[in-house]
């Protein structure tokens, strides 16, 4: 007759406050009994009368892990103790294992460590004292071990939580530097890109346009600068206000975004003047491109508000990088900007609502050439070292203090 009955297993064996919840096995009920009258009074008491009536408690038990230690005789029939515990030590491995056997066998010591992983290995007849002593150490070590296996888990949920904290932190760092970097790419007023655009982004451009300009010479592709100017922009906020201004500098940027590729670049450079970068387009393709402009900004009615509305005109110079073909190092890209800013003061020396263009033809790269251009201009234009186009009507252009602009 078995002495165990699963009704029997305490259903509050949780260590909270409990008694800790301890196993005997053994097949002679009088041990059984013996074991149970020396630590019912520390501990709650489960039995099983051979290793395979055990395991079926175990496999019966809402969460056996409450088991804290079994003691388990070692020759019992159908199962010995070390091979019932080898199989608790895969069902419940945190708990304490402790072998009780009245013979020395050497092997079966061996076993014991290295199959069941025992905690204490103990000989008949015991010492009661050294027994108990043996079970609260052994109880212990479990519950040491749970607080260590909690602290452990506690530790990395922190860490989990904080990597998860940190990851969302850096991506909103990321994002907020993301945010700050195009703002200060872009014009706040209009949308367009600004100055600070063009000096980060040009280079790194300008380098790969001329790696692959080195493996297609032939590519007639250029960088195409334009800078505009709104003609007599300054008679708008005299006239009527700095919030007028802004309108129309507001409606002439949607012009050139609306005339623009997507793929070409549109630039505040400050106040009412503006680049376009315009990649890959021929000098024709370039002209066209600030023909529509200049139609498109002078058919416009720009809203100033309040009912009230007004045209204006603008004015454009083009050149294009490398200024002198195949010449990259000739001029920076600064400097050929620079020029593209003569061709507009040409435009508006001119008459205004127009563009004018410069490009090289029959001239040579010297230490001298730059400033020869700011200052000798029009001789170098006589010689027909450069030449230039324009839409405006007369077929020569006025000089006059076209370096002191």
């Amino acid at each position: 007759m078995a002495v165990f009955d699963t009704k029997n297993v305490p259903d509050k064996a949780d260590g909270t406050g409990e008694k800790p919840l301890i196993m005997l096995v053994d097949d002679e009920i009088e041990n059984i009994n013996v074991l149970s009258q020396l630590l019912a009074a520390n501990f709650q008491v489960i039995t099983g009368l051979n290793g395979s009536e055990a395991i079926d408690i175990i496999d019966n038990m809402a969460d056996p892990g409450k088991i804290q230690l079994i003691i388990s005789d070692q020759r019992m029939p159908k199962m010995t103790g070390v091979e019932f515990l080898e199989k608790v030590s895969d069902k419940i491995p945190d708990t304490i294992r402790i072998i009780l056997t009245a013979f020395s066998d050497t092997q079966v010591i061996i076993d014991s460590v290295n199959k069941a992983n025992i905690y204490k290995f103990i000989t008949k007849p015991f010492d009661p004292v050294e027994l108990l002593l043996t079970v609260k150490r052994g109880i212990e070590a479990f519950q040491m071990r749970q607080k260590l296996l909690a602290y452990s888990s506690h530790l990395e949920k922190l860490v989990i939580k904080r990597t998860e904290e940190l990851k969302r932190k850096n991506r909103e760092l990321v994002q907020a530097l993301n945010t700050l970097e195009a703002r200060s790419l872009n014009d706040q007023l209009t949308g367009t890109h600004n100055r600070h655009f063009l000096q980060k982004l040009m280079p790194q451009e300008l380098t790969k346009f001329r790696r692959e300009h080195q493996v297609d010479p032939k590519d007639d592709g250029y960088f195409g600068m334009m800078m505009l100017d709104i003609d007599y922009f300054k008679q708008v906020n005299d006239t009527y206000g700095h919030d007028a201004g802004d309108k129309v500098l507001i409606g002439f940027s949607q012009i050139l975004k609306a005339t623009c590729r997507t793929s070409d670049w549109i630039v505040r450079w400050g106040g009412e003047e503006f680049v376009i970068i315009a990649r890959g387009l021929s000098f024709d393709g370039l002209h066209h491109l600030a023909e529509r402009i200049r139609q498109n900004v002078e058919l416009h009615e720009f809203d100033l508000g309040c009912e009230q509305r007004m045209l204006r005109t603008c004015s454009m110079g083009i050149v294009s990088f490398p200024f002198i073909k195949n010449q990259f190092d000739a001029l920076s890209w600064q400097q050929t900007l620079n020029l593209a800013d003569i061709a507009l003061y040409l435009a508006k020396n001119n008459g205004r609502n127009a563009w004018v263009s410069l490009f090289a033809r029959e001239i040579s790269y010297h230490d001298g050439f730059y400033d020869n251009i700011l200052s000798n201009l029009k001789t170098l234009i006589e010689n027909n070292a450069i030449a230039y186009k324009t839409s405006l009507a007369q077929s020569s252009l006025k000089f006059n203090d076209i370096h002191t602009q």
